[in-house]
């Protein structure tokens, strides 16, 4: 995992004529996601995966550990589709 690498959010927040949540890449690639996500996506200004772990961790009080794999899996999501890099 690139848990050392600096990671800045790409693209940007969009919405369908539904509500339903959308991050859109820079080639207008959109993605479906919740509330939660972006709140995720957010957090990535400069900052490593292990930055934004720990600032989760202390936001919902949990131990890092208990949310490492989920925000890791999440974070190679969100690279894989050009929404962090």
């Amino acid at each position: 995992m690139v848990e050392e690498k600096r990671l800045t959010k790409k693209g940007w927040v969009s919405q369908t004529p539904e509500g339903d949540l959308l991050l859109v890449n820079e080639n207008g690639d959109a993605y479906r996601v919740n509330e939660a996500v972006v709140a995720v996506w957010n957090l990535f200004e400069d900052r490593t995966v292990g930055d934004v772990i720990a600032e989760i961790a202390t936001q919902i009080s949990r131990e890092p550990a208990e949310i490492k794999d989920s925000i890791e899996q999440l974070a190679v999501k969100l690279m894989d589709a050009g929404l962090i890099g």
